[in-house]
């Protein structure tokens, strides 16, 4: 489980808007198994349930996974603000 806590962007997004960027960007290698998000007005918080081997490995699959998808056209301007792992 890893949590990632998005600053706002240019374009304001809902909950499901960004679930389905996060799965859209998601390749099987990445072992994203779920993705829950709730969006505030000062940005958004993730939490990406990963399968991996160790912590560390899934922290950098979530990473590389919100990487993709901040790259996305609609989530221009929506930066990582902070990310943690349990």
């Amino acid at each position: 489980m890893i949590n990632v806590r998005l600053a706002r962007g240019l374009r304001p997004l809902d909950d499901g808007e960004l679930r389905r960027s996060v799965r859209d960007v998601a390749g099987d290698q990445d072992g994203l198994q779920h993705v829950y998000a709730e969006v505030g007005a000062d940005g958004a918080d993730l939490v990406l349930f990963v399968t991996a081997s160790t912590q560390a490995a899934a922290h950098a699959a979530a990473r590389r996974v919100v990487t993709r998808f901040l790259k996305v056209e609609s989530l221009r301007g929506w930066v990582i603000r902070e990310s943690a792992g349990e």
